[in-house]
């Protein structure tokens, strides 16, 4: 992506920025900054190589919300590198909520133009399980911006690359061999994982309850098989496996401690994952809130399709939630 197009635009930019730097903490700089619009508040985001930190409150008062995020994970969007106008945005989480905070100015194309008032502008927009609940403007002349180097910078120093088809930054260590591969049912070829990537921590789809003695007890659920027959549950410290029959049926992760031999696990940006699958599973895209993607065969002993791996993304374009399960016959 080009991001240098005049050294004079540049400069004045970044002195822009300069003036907001006394606003953040020591060591830090200020990524984008203004006075919103009818409110009385304020917003600045700060950050240095480690952290990024949203602050919004009242103009010249303390913060009513502050929310940090390491570099590594925060939710950075550069600029596309097209149109008429630079910007750039960043989105910090809280729970369901999201605060997406971003500065821009309109690109000069000639002496003349760079000689007229530079026309900034920002914007704080607020999401509710990705569903937007509140948009709020920044009052121009309030706005502190400087596009070059910044928090894409320090995403590069700390080995990520952007990835614009997912919209997701990529960690450089996600160069492994695809996981995902292909076979051959009903006459047509399907994106399929292979029977050993149903594994978590080394707990197996169709093991035997026997094989997990030594993590506990199953207890019974309300829930039933496709046959109506009643599911045990065994509840571990971030995940869940169900049991039929003392066969296990279904597995779920919520937390990233547990994880699949490719390395698949909850926290993963969109674009991780498909790096470890090494490609977007066929009908869906880069950007799909989900994949579905059934197992391979194997042999006699496993059908294709007999399981299917379901990757859930929230609205943070991680992945929240690792689930394999055995459909209904």
């Amino acid at each position: 992506m080009q991001r240098e197009f005049g050294i004079s635009l540049f400069c004045f930019a970044n002195l822009l920025a300069a003036e907001a730097v006394a606003d953040c903490p020591q060591g830090q700089e200020v990524f984008t900054s203004c006075q919103i619009e009818g409110r009385g508040t304020e917003v600045r985001v700060c950050f240095d190589n480690q952290i990024a930190t949203y602050h919004y409150g009242p103009i010249g008062g303390p913060a009513d919300l502050v929310l940090s995020e390491t570099i590594e994970r925060v939710d950075f969007v550069p600029w596309s590198g097209v149109g008429s106008a630079i910007s750039e945005a960043v989105t910090f989480y809280n729970l369901d909520y999201g605060y997406n905070v971003g500065g821009g100015f309109e690109r000069p194309f000639s002496e003349e133009e760079m000689r007229l008032p530079q026309r900034r502008f920002g914007w704080v927009e607020v999401t509710e399980s990705g569903t937007r609940v509140a948009s709020l403007s920044c009052i121009p002349e309030t706005v502190s911006y400087g596009f070059g180097g910044g928090i894409h910078d320090a995403k590069l120093a700390a080995g990520q690359t952007w990835d614009w088809d997912s919209q997701t930054w990529v960690s450089n260590q996600f160069q492994s061999t695809p996981v995902l591969t292909s076979d051959r049912a009903y006459g047509q070829d399907f994106d399929c994982l292979p029977a050993s990537e149903f594994n978590l921590n080394g707990l197996r789809m169709g093991d035997p309850l026997a094989a997990f003695a030594k993590l506990g007890t199953p207890e019974a659920t309300d829930d039933v098989s496709f046959s109506d027959e009643p599911i045990d549950r065994m509840t571990l410290n971030g995940a869940n496996i169900d049991f039929y029959q003392d066969m296990v049926v279904t597995m779920s992760a919520t937390s990233p401690r547990w994880q699949m031999p490719s390395g698949l696990r909850v926290g993963l940006t969109r674009g991780e994952v498909i790096a470890i699958l090494g490609r977007v599973p066929a009908s869906y895209t880069a950007r799909a809130e989900d994949f579905a993607i059934p197992v391979c065969s194997d042999g006699d002993s496993i059908a294709f399709s007999k399981w299917f791996a379901l990757i859930a993304f929230g609205q943070d374009k991680r992945v929240n939630g690792l689930t394999f399960v055995t459909p209904s016959e």
